[in-house]
C-alpha cells in the first residue's frame, strides 16, 4: 500500500548575511588610507584646487543655500510649519557662519558637505525601502562630493558602515550587503583612483611616495576629543540623539556614526574645519527627523535650535 503520507518540505535555505557588520567596518580602513596618501601629497580637492578662487567663492555660496533648502524640506515632509523649519536650520548655520573667523572657512567641504547631505536622503531611502533610486544618487553624489573634498571618503565609508544598523528587512540578505557596500563605495573609490591615474599621466608627480613627507601620528584620543567638544557645539544634535535613544535605540550606532568618522578623520590629521563639522551635525540631526512632529515636538526642537545659535553667538564652533 502507497502511503498517504505528504513528502517532507525541505527548509528554505537561510540567506541572511550573518557577517554584514563586520564586512560594513571593514571598509573604514581604506578610505582613511586613501585620504591620508591625499593629503600628504597636499591634495584635498581634485577639482577646486583648479579653478580660480572666485568660482570657488560662487560655488559654496549656491552650496550653502542648497544645503538650508534640502534640510527644511526635509522638515517639511514632518509636518512642520515653514516658518520654524527655517528658524531650525538657517538660525544655527547663520549664527555659527557669523562668528566663524575667515581662516577657519573651507569652501570645498561646504560645497562636499552640500552634496553629503542630498547623498544622505537617497541612502536611507536605498538602504530601508530599497529604492534603487535612492542608491543611484548615494553613489553619484558621494562621488561628486569627492571630486570636492577628498575627506568625503570617509563619510562614505561611515554610511557604508551605518548599513547593518539602519538597514530594512531586505537588506539582511548577502547579496543585497554586497550590494550596498558596492553602490556607496565604487563611485568614490573610482573618482580618487581615477585621480591618481591622471596626476601619474599627466602631472609631475610619478612616484607618490619618493617625495612625501612622514606621516603624522595616528592620535585618537585628540580625534576623539574633537567629535565630543564639536557635538557641544550641536545642541540640536544632541538632542535628536536622546530622541532617537528612547524611540529607535537599535539606531542610535548609525546616528553616532559621525562622530567616529570626525574622532577618525581628526586623529588622522585629515580633519575638517569646525565650521564643516557643525554643519554636518546640524544636518545629521534634520535628516535623522523620520517620523511626523507634533506641535509640542516642532516647537521644542525650534527652542533647541535657537539655543544652539545663542551658543554659537557666545561660544564660536
Amino acid at each position: 500500500m502507497v502511503s498517504a503520507s505528504p513528502p517532507l518540505a525541505l527548509a528554505p535555505p537561510d540567506s541572511t548575511d550573518r557577517w554584514r557588520w563586520l564586512r560594513a567596518l571593514l571598509i573604514l580602513p581604506l578610505p582613511l588610507w586613501l585620504m591620508m596618501r591625499s593629503r600628504r601629497q597636499g591634495v584635498i580637492s581634485p577639482l577646486l584646487d583648479q579653478l580660480d578662487p572666485r568660482i570657488v567663492d560662487l560655488l559654496a555660496t549656491i552650496a550653502t543655500g542648497v544645503l538650508c533648502h534640502v534640510l527644511v524640506n526635509r522638515l517639511r515632509t514632518r509636518h512642520v510649519p515653514w516658518p520654524a523649519a527655517i528658524l531650525m536650520v538657517v538660525a544655527p548655520m547663520m549664527a555659527a557662519q557669523f562668528t566663524a573667523p575667515a581662516t577657519r572657512w573651507d569652501l570645498s567641504a561646504v560645497i562636499s558637505l552640500a552634496l553629503i547631505v542630498v547623498a544622505l536622503g537617497g541612502y536611507l531611502r536605498f538602504v530601508t525601502d530599497a529604492q534603487t533610486l535612492g542608491g543611484f544618487i548615494a553613489g553619484i553624489t558621494l562621488a561628486l562630493a569627492a571630486v570636492c573634498d577628498l575627506a568625503t571618503l570617509g563619510y562614505m565609508a561611515g554610511f557604508a558602515a551605518a548599513v547593518p544598523f539602519v538597514a530594512g528587512p531586505w537588506a539582511r540578505e548577502v547579496s543585497a550587503t554586497t550590494a550596498i557596500l558596492a553602490v556607496l563605495a565604487y563611485p568614490s573609490i573610482a573618482v580618487y583612483l581615477g585621480w591618481l591615474y591622471i596626476q601619474w599621466r599627466f602631472g609631475d608627480v610619478v612616484a607618490l611616495d619618493t617625495t612625501a613627507p612622514a606621516a603624522a601620528a595616528f592620535d585618537l584620543a585628540r580625534g576623539a576629543l574633537t567629535a565630543v567638544e564639536a557635538a557641544g557645539h550641536a545642541p540640536l544634535y544632541l538632542a535628536a540623539g536622546i530622541a532617537i535613544a528612547r524611540s529607535r535605540p537599535a539606531t542610535m550606532p548609525a546616528y553616532l556614526m559621525p562622530m567616529l568618522v570626525v574622532a577618525l578623520l581628526s586623529a588622522g590629521g585629515v580633519e575638517d574645519s569646525p565650521l564643516v563639522v557643525n554643519f554636518f551635525y546640524t544636518a545629521v540631526a534634520v535628516t535623522a527627523i523620520q517620523t511626523r512632529l507634533d506641535r509640542r515636538r516642532w516647537l521644542l526642537l525650534t527652542a533647541v535650535a535657537m539655543l544652539q545659535a545663542g551658543l554659537a553667538l557666545i561660544w564660536p564652533p
